[in-house]
């Protein structure tokens, strides 16, 4: 059966880049995929960049993945954030690769500032992508790239309810490989972010692009600031995950389940330089 799916993904590549099954972080996977409210660690350069501002230390964060336990199968990711004046900024690397065959690839610079109406913070955010793909033993003139950028808005109605917003792929790309085109289509999120006594998250995003539209629903449950419990739902697919939190250090681990595939699991490290910027 994975030989199947392997195939499946893998032939229609050759004709055209998807960027769909890239890496886009741990703790957001275990809640559903739903982050774009939330926004308030490295991995919002993938959801929502205007959850950079709300990041005042120099964070760095990275995940490799065995997908589905398919040989030479990796997704990797890796962030960073910097609270620089004025617009906090972000770089990311996402990455899917099957050895030797092909691989997709999109670097990010983000950056994110606020301002507030009559009190209320509202948080922008911008990310300027460059997107490549690679399908080994062709020239480089059938390997295509591009550039590309998102938007993000993020609201704080109130002390406990966010609200988030983002348009993806903006420029809608074209990517040729051979005799054959297509586009990386505009998709649009919106999220809400309800927390509870400052211990209990509950999430949920609605994403809609050209061929669909669907809900992401997560919740994390913090323990003494230390440990977190996880659980969401993206697109249908339960998924689950743990937070373990020092004052420098941060481990996720997340699985989702796959009716055909089994589970995939994946793990982040991330490392905290200051904790007062």
């Amino acid at each position: 059966m994975k030989i199947f799916f392997l195939t499946f993904i893998f032939f229609p590549i050759y004709l055209h880049a998807n960027f769909i099954a890239l890496n886009s972080g741990v703790r957001s996977l275990a809640m559903g995929n739903a982050f774009v409210a939330l926004a308030n660690d490295p991995i919002t350069i993938f959801y929502n960049s205007a959850g950079l501002s709300k990041i005042n230390e120099i964070y760095f964060l990275g995940s490799r993945q065995n997908l589905y336990g398919i040989p030479n199968l990796y997704n990797d990711m890796f962030v960073m954030t910097f609270p620089t004046p004025i617009f906090r900024t972000g770089f990311g690397i996402q990455k899917m690769e099957l050895a030797e065959v092909y691989s997709e690839q999109i670097v990010y610079f983000s950056i994110s500032s606020i301002i507030r109406i009559k009190k209320i913070p509202i948080r922008f955010g911008s990310s300027l992508k460059y997107e490549s793909a690679k399908v080994q033993n062709l020239s480089d003139s059938q390997n295509p790239s591009n550039f590309d950028f998102d938007l993000g808005l993020l609201i704080d109605l109130s002390e406990n309810i966010y609200f988030g917003f983002s348009i993806y792929n903006f420029l809608e790309p074209e990517f040729k490989f051979i005799s054959e085109s297509d586009q990386i289509h505009r998709s649009i999120a919106t999220g809400i972010y309800y927390n509870w006594r400052n211990s209990v998250n509950f999430l949920a995003d609605y994403f809609v692009n050209e061929d669909d539209a669907y809900w992401n629903l997560g919740s994390e449950m913090w323990f003494y600031d230390v440990f977190a419990a996880r659980l969401g739902v993206s697109n249908e697919k339960l998924t689950s995950g743990f937070g373990l939190k020092t004052k420098n250090w941060i481990l996720n681990g997340a699985v989702m389940a796959h009716e055909q595939l089994g589970s995939t699991y994946r793990i982040s490290i991330g490392y905290i330089l200051n904790r007062k910027v």
